[in-house]
């Protein structure tokens, strides 16, 4: 812990600040798949719901993957992210108020999932690009490492505020909490100071012209392809795992809300592991290997959640999964930056975005599967196939391995 106080982002005052941010905003998405998953669940009574609000929460990422790496790139990205989070305040304290109407709650909902949606695209595609821009080349994976820290960090919180929150005022005073969460990163974002020493100015020429290069990019740039391609499948096949999550709470375990929140908080602090481990070590290593030997142990930590009979084993199934879970999301933000040229590094997170905007793909598909053929075969055969994807990988992208 001392080593990681003593890095030098965590000197930095500006970068001090935005970890304390993003942390605060990660809290309110933290909370908000626990929220999500209970309410969806309740509504509906299964995890073809589940799975289906899980889908619409990320398929935004889908559409507004492209534009919001293009916005990145063309405006200074401290301003975009405090105004990201007083638009999300306001959603959820709108949704606050409705959501507690019967009549009217799957709307709220469907509201809820959309709009927060959209604005998380947006500030996923520029709080990566910003941690690259405070930290520079030579340290982007300790930075961004540092950074998830953070955002797991709030996310287990928000996972058990949310969790109590839902279990003893219901779903508004759930959705509530969260809202006051954005506030306070808003807050916090008008406190930041520096555009970073990596920053580049802010690209003015027209939109035509700023996609025009994302679309060359994209096409010429194999590294990149490759890493949307492996990306999107690791969102699909991996991180899909969520859907699963509310009826092992409920059904499987008998655990109930708080138990929920209990799992996502385990999810959380799987991850927080992970992003510790690369903040202090992961610009030593090759990035490449490691990543993909990160999407093969991804495959085999699902088939082992699918399985795990009791609540002791689900929980250490599930740290295992959120640890790789963790791992990947570093590591795949750190190299889509370093395979472009500076100007571009906003619209590289912007195709991050886009792959996993493939997320509702996974979510749809897993809450199908598990209603068809239960949580065990579910699991093992999405945990199987991104098992293969990995050594495949592995075996066809040589100049991945390299990287």
């Amino acid at each position: 812990m001392r080593a990681l106080l003593a890095s030098e982002a965590a000197r930095d005052p500006d970068y001090r600040r935005f970890w304390t941010m993003a942390a605060v905003d990660a809290f309110g998405m933290g909370g908000e798949q626990v929220t999500i998953g209970l309410l969806a669940l309740q509504i509906g009574g299964s995890s073809a719901w589940v799975g289906g609000a899980m889908a619409l929460f990320f398929a935004p990422m889908a559409v507004i993957g492209v534009p919001a790496g293009a916005l990145a790139d063309r405006m200074e990205r401290r301003h975009l992210l405090r105004r990201v989070a007083l638009l999300e305040c306001i959603v959820l304290a709108v949704t606050a108020v409705l959501v507690g109407h019967a009549a009217v709650a799957s709307v709220a909902l469907l509201m809820a999932v959309v709009l927060s949606g959209s604005c998380r695209a947006v500030h996923s595609a520029v709080r990566a690009s910003y941690a690259f821009d405070l930290v520079g080349t030579g340290r982007v994976v300790a930075g961004i490492g540092l950074l998830n820290l953070g955002v797991r960090a709030g996310q287990l919180v928000g996972a058990l505020a949310a969790g109590l929150a839902y279990r003893h005022g219901g779903p508004e005073t759930a959705y509530a909490t969260l809202a006051i969460a954005h506030l306070l990163a808003w807050w916090l974002g008008r406190r930041l100071r520096s555009a970073g020493r990596a920053a580049v100015a802010p690209e003015r020429g027209s939109w035509g012209e700023t996609l025009r290069d994302y679309a060359r990019e994209m096409r010429e740039n194999r590294v990149l392809l490759a890493l949307v391609g492996i990306t999107a499948a690791v969102e699909i096949l991996g991180f899909s795992f969520s859907t699963a999550l509310p009826e092992i709470a409920t059904l499987r375990l008998g655990i109930g809300a708080d138990g929920l929140g209990l799992m996502h908080a385990t999810r959380y602090a799987g991850g927080l592991t992970a992003a510790l481990v690369l903040a202090l070590n992961g610009d030593r290593a090759r990035r490449g290997p490691l990543f993909l030997a990160v999407v093969c142990c991804f495959g085999c930590a699902v088939v082992l959640l699918g399985w795990a009979p009791g609540l002791p084993s689900t929980l250490v199934a599930l740290a295992l999964v959120a640890m790789l879970a963790a791992a990947s999301d570093v590591l795949t933000q750190s190299m889509m930056q370093l395979c472009v040229a500076d100007r571009l590094r906003g619209r590289a997170m912007g195709a991050w975005v886009l792959a996993v905007g493939t997320a509702p793909l996974g979510h749809l598909w897993l809450g199908a599967l598990i209603a068809s053929i239960g949580i065990p075969a579910a699991l093992g055969l999405n945990g199987a196939a991104l098992l293969a994807v990995g050594v495949l990988a592995l075996l066809l992208a040589p100049r991945l391995r390299r990287l």
